[in-house]
Order: structure tokens, then sequence, then C-alpha cells
């Protein structure tokens, strides 16, 4: 499997806190069934980008020595989880921050308070840099629990959704992991991964999430474990998929 969303590089922002945690957690993914992670350190600031990516870099090459040493056969690659506000209207080259120097980009917004033309705004921009845009954890989003349709009109759009594993399973709250569901079954959604920030109490152990999935809800692994995130790090072309639209419970009852 591979993680490509996963908060395991140390020092760097608010997931492993040391390189200890780091190599546990590449324990985890090894002992889940994960032999390839993408790590994205959160960046909430666009006016140095260069200084972040030195810091990861630096740190990555660190982790890759560690893993290496205690003989664990995880392999490591570069991302970001690039937090997006006013902000990047004026950045220089966002290109810098794709997922393992792809087109894909993977982005998040402030949870609460966003309309749909500010999002929309955000992500044209983002489109303008030739990335593809993919939004991280679209479950949290107060305004996308509120409105499925939007999420459909932005999937129209080229939109691609990461879902994280814990509001498939239904640890989070109840509209998290309503609508999670939701874009796994309908494919809305393209990936899949563990958002992992700790060894503790955010795991990346996604084989046994998949494991604790509840009865009848069927999680279609080659599809958001592998192959699709495996065309993002080999830089591809996502194949069409026959998505679904997202329905909301409460329009279906």
């Amino acid at each position: 499997m591979i993680d490509m969303h996963c908060h395991i590089l140390p020092y760097i922002d608010d997931g492993a806190k040391n390189m200890d945690e780091a190599i546990k957690l590449c324990e985890i993914a090894r002992d889940n069934g994960i032999n390839k992670i993408i790590v994205t350190p959160h960046v909430s600031c666009l006016d140095d980008i260069d200084s972040f990516l030195g810091e990861r870099d630096v740190l990555i090459e660190e982790l890759r020595q560690a893993l290496k040493y205690y003989n664990i056969d995880v392999e490591i690659y570069p991302g970001a989880e690039v937090y997006v506000n006013d902000d990047v209207f004026f950045s220089v080259d966002l290109t810098k921050l794709a997922l393992n120097s792809s087109k894909y980009i993977l982005v998040e917004f402030d949870f609460y308070g966003l309309t749909p033309n500010k999002i929309t705004s955000y992500l044209m921009e983002i489109t303008s840099f030739g990335l593809i845009p993919i939004v991280a954890h679209p479950e949290r989003y107060e305004y996308m629990q509120n409105d499925y349709n939007f999420i459909n009109f932005l999937s129209d759009r080229g939109v691609l959704f990461q879902v994280n594993m814990n509001n498939v399973i239904g640890s989070g709250s109840r509209p998290e992991y309503t609508l999670a569901r939701e874009l796994v079954r309908k494919k809305v959604a393209t990936f899949i991964a563990s958002d992992a920030h700790s060894a503790d109490y955010r795991r990346n152990d996604l084989r046994d999430m998949i494991e604790a999935a509840p009865n009848g809800f069927e999680i279609d692994e080659k599809f958001f474990l592998n192959d699709m995130p495996q065309i993002v790090l080999d830089d591809g072309e996502l194949p069409h998929v026959n998505r679904g639209r997202a329905v909301s419970s409460k329009r279906r009852g």
C-alpha cells in the first residue's frame, strides 16, 4: 500500500515529535502492508517555500538513512500539505510543493467559514500553475458536510479528493464519517490515506483500520491505496473513473 498523506517527518510540523517517533511510524506502516509513504508536512506560509523545502529535504534524507540502518523496508517520497488562503494569489511557484515533483498537489483550507466561490477561486489559481489539486480530507470541512453538491461541482471540474481512513471507519464525528463513506462508496474520492500525526493517537495503521471497517462496507484497497497513488508518484495520467454523485443522507431520507 501507499500512504500519500502522512505527517511522519520529525521536527517540522505537528507530526512526529522526533526521529524515534518517525521510525516507529514507519514500523507501523511496514507492519500494516505500507511500503511507500509520501511525507506531507504542513506548509502554512507561502512566502518562503525554498526554506521549507530545504528543511524538508534534509529531514527526508535523515529519515531514509535511519530506515536503512534499522532495515525497515519503507520508501519515502517528498510532498507537502499546502494550506491555502488568499496568499495563494501572490505565490510565485507552487509547483515546488507538488507531490514527488509531479503535477499533483495536496491542499487544505480553513475548516469553517469559507464560501464555495472562495474555494473555487483558490483552486482555479492552483490550476493556473498547471497543477491538479487534491483536496485533503474534504469530509472535515463544515461547508462540504453541508453541501455535497459543491463537492460534485468540483469533481466535475477535475478536482481530486483524498479521504482519511479513520473517518471512513467511523472514528470521527458523524458528519465526517457520513461524508467520507459516501465519497468512497461513489468513488468521488480518488485516494484514501492515514493523515497520521503520531504513533499513539493518530496512527498510520491502515491495515488494522481496513479490518475495522463497518460490516457491509467494502473498501477498494487496490484503487484507493495502490493504483491511484502510484500514478501520482509516477506523475502519470489518472484513468477515467465512472464516479457516482455524492448525495447527502438528508436528501436520500
